[in-house]
């Protein structure tokens, strides 16, 4: 029996470089929640250029979420997969100019919590010795 696969801690502007159906972690701040599409977008400008975008789709997890998971400004942990980018015209019509299928990603998410007073220092430091140490580990 294969264990299920463990998700990759990742910034979310890292998301635009993985590959769709790879299990990853990330934090991202709620900028707005499209309840027709179940689906939060969620931002982190670190590093601050380029920033990424990610669309998450939270219907699998909608039963455990909060109302306050869902209020522009809450952080959040996000562990899902990465889906293939598939862009419709519907959502073209909606991105701003900004915002564009190349630096959106679309994630569907199996778990989600509210990270809380997260101190973002901290945690950016956290995130980058891990993927140092993760480097080093790989190239052994």
């Amino acid at each position: 029996m294969n264990p299920l696969p463990s998700s990759r801690l990742v910034f979310l502007s890292d998301l635009k470089r993985t590959r769709a159906g790879e299990k990853v972690r990330f934090l991202g701040c709620v900028e707005c929640y499209d309840v027709c599409t179940a689906t939060l977008t969620l931002k982190h400008a670190y590093p601050a250029n380029p920033s990424t975008i990610a669309h998450v789709n939270i219907e699998h997890v909608l039963e455990s979420v909060n109302r306050d998971d869902l209020e522009i400004g809450a952080w959040l942990n996000i562990i899902g997969t990465v889906a293939p980018p598939t862009t419709s015209a519907k959502q073209r019509s909606k991105m701003t100019q900004r915002e564009t299928a190349a630096d959106s990603v679309h994630v569907l998410a199996t778990l989600l919590w509210n990270a809380g007073d997260i101190q973002l220092d901290a945690y950016e430091k956290a995130v980058e010795a891990r993927k140092a140490a993760d480097a080093l580990f790989d190239r052994a």
